[in-house]
């Protein structure tokens, strides 16, 4: 009899930790696909009853949160937005670590000063949630500005060639020193909604709601007034596109280069239980005229083209176009 009551024990002990267990996929997806109903661009465009009942079907032998990544991966396919994307905990954890808790190079700013009186920048790009980074990416650009600021130059080139993209507000305020005005980029939603950003003394905005607050060294900048060629390429993408059209419309600049490669979309990062991001793609890129950059693979189209690009990013064909256009501006 004992033996029985042992056996019923456990037998009811296994069926609760299964059921719990079922719970527990069923809830995760639950979320997952939520958040995507509600949050992505292309919501009106999804039929949502066939991608909830693919994923549960799917799903309905599964074992482990963690097996139902696929599945995930699956319904953001239905977005058609070819910008969501899903990290697993472990990427996420990466990127919360930053570069050097897990041996990577830190993005490297590089400056030169051409023809003696132009002065050259590169903004990277950044893929790290780490707020340390963010700090010392922010820090270390101010400060390179302002010992190029020493030599006093007549103009300016801003390299996004290869900026492919990654965490958007460090590179934002890194830029803010060449913008000329506070709404320069912003987001229209899936339900037409405008939302701008802004950027001033540390303090990241979107409309006027504080996002995050950088910790930055101390930098004295002048206001930038001076001409300024912007170089971007078909490897200037997501972030780094949203940098390039923060200039898009702006009077002292001229851009030059290659279209964009055409990520011009909005993502947000949500976490789910697990740890692991689901980042969805939930608005297109406007500019400050409000021009919605929304077709997919067109980009950001330059003031001037250069043609028949070779694969490599060409220095000196570039800042040759680009000190051509600083010199037209100088004799005006």
């Amino acid at each position: 009899m004992k033996k029985t009551i042992l056996f019923l024990f456990f037998a009811i002990a296994l069926s609760q930790q299964v059921h719990a267990q079922t719970d527990s996929i069923r809830t995760y997806i639950m979320e997952a696909l939520s958040l995507m109903k509600t949050r992505s661009v292309n919501k009106a465009t999804v039929n949502w009853d066939k991608v909830y009942t693919e994923a549960f079907n799917a799903a309905s032998n599964l074992k482990s949160v963690r097996a139902t990544y696929p599945i995930i991966k699956a319904a953001l396919a239905n977005l058609n937005d070819a910008h969501s994307k899903f990290f697993p905990p472990e990427m996420v954890q990466a990127y919360l670590l930053g570069y050097r808790a897990t041996g990577q190079q830190f993005p490297v700013i590089d400056t030169n000063f051409l023809n003696k009186q132009y002065a050259y920048i590169s903004l990277p790009a950044i893929a790290s949630y780490n707020f340390n980074d963010w700090n010392e990416y922010v820090s270390t650009f101010y400060l390179k500005v302002a010992q190029l600021q020493t030599q006093q130059p007549k103009g300016w080139i801003i390299d996004l060639r290869d900026n492919d993209g990654g965490m958007f507000y460090p590179m934002y305020a890194a830029l803010s020193v060449f913008t000329d005005q506070q709404k320069v980029i912003g987001v229209k939603d899936g339900e037409g909604k405008l939302i701008y950003f802004g950027y001033k003394n540390g303090k990241l905005y979107e409309q006027k709601k504080i996002m995050h607050r950088f910790k930055l060294a101390k930098i004295k900048l002048k206001k930038i007034k001076q001409p300024i060629v912007v170089l971007i390429n078909k490897r200037t993408a997501s972030s780094g596109e949203f940098a390039a059209i923060s200039f898009a419309g702006q009077k002292n600049i001229t851009i030059i280069g290659e279209n964009t490669a055409g990520l011009t979309s909005a993502n947000q990062e949500h976490k789910l239980k697990d740890g692991a991001f689901l980042v969805l793609t939930e608005g297109n890129t406007i500019d400050r005229n409000g021009k919605e950059y929304a077709k997919i693979g067109e980009g950001l189209i330059p003031d001037l083209k250069i043609e028949n690009l070779p694969s490599a990013k060409n220095d000196e064909l570039y800042f040759k176009k680009a000190i051509d256009i600083l010199n037209k501006v100088k004799r005006k």
